[in-house]
Order: structure tokens, then sequence, then C-alpha cells
């Protein structure tokens, strides 16, 4: 017996330890106690409504950010009743000359732009983060009717209505571009648009 020991005794060790660690672990895994780890995650949500002060035919349009997050915003103007060659978008009412035209009068566009050409996107993207209970400039300052299309029969199926868009502002650079506020907006889940 005792050259068994003396011939096996390395391996005896090896299995009397394999046995002590496989034990003396699955003591500590069942006397281990962990408490629930709780995360707690909130949908981030964009409430944006559009406001217009209409006075003297003035048409000043803006977009108000209810909250209860930051978002980047575009807005599309649509005229109805006319031929869309009959429009035009001016920065000021000293370039109204045409009679016969509709003249959408835009001061800020520097703040509110176009996408490349309005053929291929016609949304004016709203160049700064809208933060929550704050409201943009205006998108549109007046609608100018010309001299020749101000009669009744005109003037009753004429409309120009305002449709925009909000989405989180997630990322928030220091200078917000036109391509970063239209990446927000492709990257958004589309929604369907008049």
């Amino acid at each position: 017996m005792k050259t068994f020991f003396k011939t096996h005794a390395k391996l005896c060790i090896a299995v009397l330890a394999l046995l002590l660690v496989t034990v003396g672990g699955t003591l500590a895994l069942m006397v281990s106690n962990s408490a629930a780890v709780t995360n707690i995650f909130s949908v981030g949500q964009v409430d944006t409504e559009i406001q217009e002060n209409l006075t003297d035919g003035n048409k000043q349009v803006s977009i108000y950010n209810k909250g209860p997050s930051d978002a980047y915003v575009r807005a599309r103007i649509m005229v109805s009743g006319v031929n869309m060659d009959q429009v035009r978008v001016v920065t000021s009412e000293g370039e109204v000359a045409d009679p016969n035209c509709i003249y959408l009068v835009m001061q800020n566009q520097t703040v509110w732009q176009q996408y490349g050409d309005s053929e291929s996107d016609d949304f004016y993207y709203y160049l700064d983060v809208l933060n929550v209970r704050e409201k943009t400039s205006n998108l549109l300052e007046k609608v100018v009717v010309g001299e020749n299309l101000q009669t009744e029969d005109f003037l009753k199926d004429f409309t120009v209505t305002i449709y925009h868009e909000s989405v989180l502002a997630v990322n928030k650079p220091d200078n917000v571009t036109i391509d970063v506020v239209k990446s927000a907006f492709d990257a958004a889940q589309s929604s369907a648009t008049p």
C-alpha cells in the first residue's frame, strides 16, 4: 500500500485538488446573492406645432417645440389654386414686381434652407436645434398676391398650406448644417407625407 501512495501520490493530490475546487465553486455559486438590476429607458418624444400670426394680410409662420425633447424641423409650403410657375419665393417685399404672381416672402433664408434643388426636395430645413419651449424664426413672413390676381373669383380657391415634420435631435454639433439636419430626417423612420 505504501508503494501505491508513493507511485501515485501526485495523481491523488491532483484529483483531491480538483474535487475541492469543484465543490468549493459550486458552493460559492449557491451561496452568492445578487440583487436584480433594473435598467430604465424612456422613449424620446417630439411634439411640435405650427404657429401662425395672421394680421393685415401677413402670414407669419413659425414652428414651436412643445417638448419634451429637442428636435430638428423641416417644413413645406404648398400653394393651391394657382399655377406653380406663378409662385415666387423672395427675401424682401421689394422684389415683388409681376402683378400675375404670388410672392412668398421668406426673410430668413440663411436659417431656413432647401437641400439641393426644389424639384428633388421641396422641404425647407431649419438649420438649428429647436430646443424645448422655443420656436423657430419665421419660415414665412408674408404672402403677397399680385394686383391682377386680387379678384374674388381667384381668392376663393387660393390657399397657402404649411406642412411640417420634426425628428429627435440626437446629435447636436456646434455648427448645424443642412447635411446634419437632412441626415437626421433620412435616418428617421419614414412616415406618410402629403
